[in-house]
């Protein structure tokens, strides 16, 4: 165990969850000094990063892209010995991203980007220093459609198309824009609409691997129980328990409720968010797309009602072995079977005009915790800061900033350094006390 300098005694850390925020949060810790336990359910790293390799085809099934909000994670990665690739060229209805986006109509693109930012950004302050101002609270309850309605800058509707909803970040009509500017400011939409978009030659399986072989982590160890109710939380596993001064926690708050007594704020956290469900599939073709690497499509992007349709496609390499050309697509797939999302792709492929060779791999995740409008109506966002730190847990992971990867470190990145600072000065007062 390590030490925080001018504490009397080191601090023993569990972390809930091997993905991201968990692995990153750990790494924070030891910058302090502190050797974290991450406990992990599943048998690998990386949460919702899954890279496989085809022959010489790294098929990203999970986190794709880094953007210009990844400085740290670039850096990173440059430690580690990941390379990074520049995604190839993208269009969205068969024209370049920054041409559809242009196509809208109003204001020129920049002075729409420029109305966005600001607005976004006075928001988001509002939102972190104001969180309970009911007027605040009816503004960040909007659907992203309606708010930007509000602004007329059509043209970032358009970009929403593509940088929100075939992401998998929700549709315009039901995301709330609290969370959207949560994620969405200037670089992010830079990265979007000019293709600024990069990807690890190695795979993010293989980054997240070799990030995490100095960390602590208890793969296959799920935690049973978390008991908070004496001094200090004890964590259960198969292998029994184990006292820690303070816990973090990553994983989505409907899991950690079920494995602790939980507060009402926390429950009232939990009942808020609507996970939405995503499909990758890795499928074959020979007459999809050619000349460029991604497609996405407004009809499915714009329809919420069009569930399973394909969002857009990446084109992956090729293998014969396989089927042919390989691509990975994406669907919003809630409440559909594996049979129902293979039928629609089937059907939506001919729709577009190509046909499917061979359906290699379907991988469904429980992606985007979708705010629901009428809890950031009533203070959401509030009982999302005010729930840290509560019976010595504090809570970091896509449910607290958004499925991007830059959002998930920046945030666990604030946790600890919050954390630290509430135990360091416990443990100077109780030392003073003693």
């Amino acid at each position: 165990m390590g030490r925080i300098v001018g504490t009397p005694e080191p601090f023993r850390i569990a972390i809930i969850g091997a993905g991201p925020a968990g692995l990153s949060a750990a790494h924070f810790l030891m910058q302090r000094g502190i050797r974290a336990t991450v406990f992990e359910a599943n048998d690998r790293i990386g949460g919702k990063s899954f890279s496989i390799l085809n022959g010489d085809n790294m098929n990203e099934m999970g986190t794709c892209y880094t953007t210009r909000s990844h400085t740290m994670i670039k850096g990173w990665m440059k430690d580690n010995g990941i390379t990074l690739k520049r995604l190839g060229e993208a269009r969205f209805d068969g024209e370049p991203v920054v041409n559809y986006v242009k196509h809208g109509p109003g204001a020129p693109l920049p002075l729409q980007v420029v109305r966005f930012i600001r607005k976004a950004a006075k928001l988001r302050k509002a939102i972190l220093t104001r969180p309970d101002d009911p007027e605040v609270m009816r503004e960040a309850s909007l659907s992203t459609i309606e708010w930007v309605h509000a602004l007329n800058i059509p043209k970032i509707e358009r970009a929403m198309h593509r940088i929100q909803t075939t992401q998998g970040y929700g549709y315009v009509d039901e995301a709330t824009i609290g969370q959207t500017v949560q994620w969405c400011d200037l670089q992010y939409v830079l990265s979007g609409v000019l293709n600024d978009l990069h990807m690890p030659e190695q795979g993010w399986t293989t980054f997240w691997q070799r990030f995490a072989s100095a960390l602590d982590v208890r793969l296959g160890t799920p935690v049973l129980g978390l008991d908070r109710s004496g001094p200090k939380p004890v964590i259960h596993t198969r292998e029994g328990e184990q006292v820690f001064d303070a816990v973090i926690s990553t994983i989505p708050m409907q899991l950690f409720t079920a494995i602790t007594d939980a507060t009402q704020m926390e429950q009232r956290v939990a009942d808020s968010i609507a996970w939405k469900t995503y499909t990758t599939t890795l499928l074959a073709s020979n007459d999809w797309f050619t000349g460029h690497q991604v497609i996405g499509y407004s009809r499915a992007s714009k329809d919420s009602s069009l569930q399973g349709a394909i969002l857009g496609g990446r084109a992956e390499g090729e293998s014969a072995d396989l089927g042919g050309r390989l691509y990975v697509t994406g669907q919003f797939s809630d409440s559909l079977t594996p049979e129902e999302l293979r039928e629609i792709l089937h059907a939506d492929a001919a729709h577009l005009g190509f046909t499917i060779n061979n359906i290699i791999l379907q991988k469904s995740w429980q992606y985007f915790p979708q705010y629901k409008a009428e809890a950031v109506a009533t203070g959401l966002f509030g009982d999302l800061l005010r729930v840290q730190g509560h019976n010595k847990t504090w809570f970091s992971g896509s449910t607290f900033s958004h499925e991007l990867v830059s959002s998930v470190v920046g945030r666990s990145e604030i946790v600890v350094r919050e954390m630290t600072a509430a135990l360091s000065a416990q443990s100077v007062t109780a030392t003073a006390d003693a």
